[in-house]
């Protein structure tokens, strides 16, 4: 790829889902164009495992092949909370079919890191739409329609996932059941939960020294991933978006919201750091994907700080110690930034407020 701002290192092409026939997806490549050692030998890569398992559980409704792709133990990490076992991933699928039973997936992206000896990163950006019949954490069916977007970071080894970290946008989801997402939260965070997160925001100033760019190498990806964060949302230096971004960009963040243009993506942040106006960044993953429009440069994050009404999260409790976790998808093309999915679940944020 060229004119993009860091350089990308040699690895095995694997499957490019964009722009793609889902139905020529779901019959997965002829032969292997990656070492899988220990993956299924249908398998022609890491892509296309991720691409294939999803569908194959949610679209077919083969739930109990989720014992043969996950860890007996496997962990999975959400604003809610901690899973600790193969049986409540199953048992939360199962659930989720019941309240959606016409749900379809559209896969956005898959970006990558790693191999088949130390284990694979992913992290899956997809798109469902569904109508809700059955009871949710929400409440009663409503026969209303939804379409959300969701995001989940994987590490699996020998055919298997062993930890997740899952970003559902459960923000948009409240709104067009025809909830309020205030009564939700409030209602979620009665509920008890065997492991909850401790959030003990650290100081925006390091030693009563203001905060500065990072001493990094750009030309990686990585490298480049965590400046642009640390500038952006750390440094609050947000009239050097315009550096890495396209004048005509669009973006698409939790609660269903989209801006385009530079203007716009600021008055986004803004609203997000209004809501959290001490909130230090911490990016705590980058890895990326060649794609038929672009290389996608996936990052997972966590925001921490103490709540303030006005912002994000609406009239929220103020001085609540909370935590956001959130992915997001950078598609670059032409040196710049075009397209990004920042996706963050308001409803976990709300829920850690109101306890």
């Amino acid at each position: 790829m060229t004119e993009l701002p860091f350089s990308l290192p040699d690895r095995p092409r694997v499957t490019r889902i964009r722009q793609r026939d889902a139905r020529e997806l779901s019959k997965g490549g002829a032969e292997r164009t990656q070492p899988m050692t220990g993956y299924e030998e249908r398998f022609t890569d890491i892509v296309d495992y991720i691409v294939r398992i999803t569908d194959e559980i949610w679209m077919d409704r083969a739930v109990g092949y989720v014992y043969d792709t996950y860890d007996a133990s496997c962990v999975v990490y959400s604003s809610y909370g901690v899973v600790r076992s193969v049986e409540e991933v199953i048992a939360g699928t199962v659930s989720t079919l019941n309240a959606f039973p016409d749900g379809e997936i559209h896969h956005l992206a898959v970006a990558w890191s790693g191999d088949a000896q130390a284990g694979f990163y992913t992290s899956h950006l997809g798109h469902s739409r569904s109508t809700n019949v059955g009871r949710t954490g929400f409440g009663s069916g409503t026969g209303r329609r939804t379409s959300i977007r969701f995001a989940a970071d994987c590490v699996s080894r020998d055919n298997r996932i062993h930890t997740e970290w899952l970003v559902r946008d459960n923000g948009a989801a409240v709104r067009q059941l025809g909830f309020d997402l205030h009564d939700v939260a409030r209602r979620w965070a009665a509920t008890p939960s065997a492991e909850r997160y401790l959030v003990s925001p650290e100081t925006r100033l390091e030693g009563q020294a203001p905060r500065r760019q990072l001493d990094i190498d750009r030309s990686t990806v990585e490298g480049w991933a965590r400046s642009l964060f640390q500038d952006m949302w750390n440094l609050r230096r947000l009239d050097w978006i315009g550096r890495h971004y396209a004048p005509d960009m669009v973006a698409h963040a939790g609660g269903g919201r989209t801006v385009q243009g530079i203007r716009n993506y600021q008055a986004l942040v803004l609203h997000v750091l209004t809501a959290l106006p001490d909130a230090v960044m911490r990016v705590e993953n980058v890895c990326w994907s060649e794609e038929t429009d672009g290389v996608i440069v996936a990052v997972r994050w966590t925001l921490e700080g103490t709540t303030q009404p006005g912002g994000v999260l609406g009239e929220c409790p103020a001085g609540k110690p909370v935590f956001m976790m959130g992915i997001s998808h950078l598609r670059l093309l032409g040196g710049r930034i075009v397209e990004e999915w920042m996706l963050f679940d308001e409803l976990g944020v709300l829920a850690q407020a109101y306890r």
